[in-house]
């Protein structure tokens, strides 16, 4: 016999149909949860300090190769000294975001604080070491004074630099001599001064 109605869409509707469970409470079919789209990207403090590391590690090896004129060839060096200066404020930013991060989720007392901010402080200081000795074994004129006549000389003089340069106590033996170098003494000392200033701020604002 021919059916020309609507197939019925509740099979409980037909006569003698039965459910196996009679009493079970209806239970929607299982679904994927789907991660949401907005939801934002946070990174740790290991993951915002590595940048600093790792460029130090890469400007300390480059350093070795400064009698290859290849790796300067391009643009008479101006893409090099760009691509120095530009990753040292990107890893700087990272650190200072790394450490804003440890301070505003800090509890009092603050004492945990130490060692945190203290390898924030030794990774960018060992970065713009790095980054002045890389400078200065392909532009010697980059800087003024007595480096030392070999690259283990010349690097305990620049981590040197770094420090008393984060610490904002340079001495003048050895200065800065063109645009490229006394662009990376001023963002170590603005990473400093930013970094203080902020940490300051958050810490006062706990306090209260």
């Amino acid at each position: 016999m021919a059916y020309y109605g609507n197939y019925p869409i509740n099979p409980s509707i037909i006569r003698g149909h039965s459910t196996l469970f009679p009493n079970a409470p209806y239970c929607a079919p299982p679904g994927k949860q789907l991660i949401p789209l907005d939801q934002p990207l946070e990174l740790g403090y290991w993951e915002l300090v590595t940048p600093a590391l790792f460029g130090a590690t890469a400007a300390l090896f480059l350093s070795l190769f400064s009698n290859s004129d290849h790796l300067v060839e391009c643009g008479g060096g101006t893409v090099f000294k760009l691509a120095i200066v530009s990753y040292a404020i990107g890893a700087t930013v990272a650190t200072s975001f790394a450490i804003s991060g440890i301070l505003n989720n800090s509890k009092v007392p603050h004492d945990h604080l130490l060692y945190p901010i203290m390898g924030a402080l030794v990774s960018v200081i060992l970065l713009f070491a790095a980054e002045y000795l890389l400078l200065y074994r392909f532009f010697p004129s980059s800087f003024k004074g007595d480096v030392g006549d070999n690259i283990w000389s010349q690097l305990f003089s620049f981590v040197y630099l770094s420090t008393t340069t984060i610490a904002t106590a340079g001495l003048g033996d050895i200065m800065p001599n063109n645009i490229t170098s006394r662009a990376l003494i001023a963002i170590e000392i603005s990473f400093n001064l930013f970094t203080l200033a902020t940490s300051i701020q958050l810490l006062l604002a706990q306090e209260h």
